[in-house]
This record gives C-alpha cells, sequence and structure tokens, in this order.
C-alpha cells in the first residue's frame, strides 16, 4: 500500500511538472516578440534608409545600368560609422531583384545628418525575365531595406534579424 501511495505521489509530481514546464515556454514567446519589436522600433529610431529616385545609365564600357539614389540618414543620437543591408526590389507584390549592401564610412555620420549614394545595378545582375520592369521608367519598384545592421564608432552593432 506505501509503494501504491508513493507511486501515485510521484505520478501526480511529474504530471504537474510535466505542466509547469510548459507554462513556463510559452511564457517565454511573447518576450521574444516584443524583443523583435523593441529592436525594429530601435532601428527605426537609429536610421532611415530611402530610395528618391532611379534611373537608367549606360556605363563607360556600354553595359545598361539602373541608378538607384538612396538618402541615408541618422536619425539616432549615436555616430554611424558602417551599414549593412539587403535591398529588396518589389513590383506587383512580387520580388524582381535583391543585392546586399554594405557601407562603410571614412568618416561617421552624425547624428541629424544625412548622406546620398547612387547604387548601380547592373542589368546583367538582373533575372532577365524582370529587365524590362527596370528598363520601363514608369513601373512602380518599391525598394524595401531588410536585415539592417548598424556600426557605431564605438564599435557596437544594432541587428535587426536574428
Amino acid at each position: 500500500m506505501k509503494n501504491l501511495t508513493s507511486l501515485i505521489a510521484i505520478f501526480v509530481g511529474i504530471f504537474f511538472l510535466a505542466f509547469n514546464v510548459s507554462a513556463a515556454s510559452n511564457k517565454e514567446v511573447p518576450k521574444t516578440a516584443s524583443n523583435k519589436s523593441a529592436e525594429m522600433a530601435s532601428l527605426n529610431q537609429t536610421i532611415s534608409i530611402n530610395v528618391e529616385s532611379r534611373q537608367l545609365n549606360v556605363d563607360s564600357n556600354g553595359q545598361a545600368l539602373a541608378v538607384f539614389k538612396y538618402a541615408i540618414s541618422n536619425v539616432g543620437n549615436k555616430p554611424i560609422s558602417g551599414i549593412d543591408w539587403l535591398s529588396v526590389y518589389v513590383n506587383n507584390r512580387e520580388v524582381v531583384h535583391s543585392q546586399e549592401m554594405k557601407i562603410d564610412l571614412a568618416s561617421p555620420l552624425m547624428p541629424g545628418k544625412s548622406l546620398a549614394i547612387n547604387l548601380q545595378v547592373p542589368f546583367v545582375q538582373i533575372q532577365e525575365k524582370f529587365r524590362p520592369i527596370f528598363m520601363d521608367t514608369q513601373a512602380k519598384i518599391d525598394v524595401y531595406p531588410v536585415d539592417r545592421i548598424i556600426r557605431f564608432s564605438d564599435k557596437k552593432e544594432l541587428r535587426e534579424s536574428k
């Protein structure tokens, strides 16, 4: 009888322990989600990356280029020494191109300051079926910066992904 009571007590203990562990792991999920949204808010409060215009161009070798003019603004309060991101080009809800960007600044981008850069995308890097979209200056191409990494002058980093 003692063995039966002990056995029941052990099973009940294991049962409660299993539910307790399950409840604890469920509580951790919202914290991770809120951390990701806090990182996103922090990134958006640190840097602004926008495409101002695009045009077609031909380089000295006769290669066709799609040129995108980016405006990068430091809207945070720390000097930025470098930025990495993935530009995703979208037309009619379809990804038509993506390109990794990496900018290491010779002098830091100070808070409240902006810089303009021209990104040249050679047509040979664009899938052939999407080239007409880039050639049509009236076609709407939305550009989204994702997976951003910001490096500050104090060697700290702020990451959007992972």
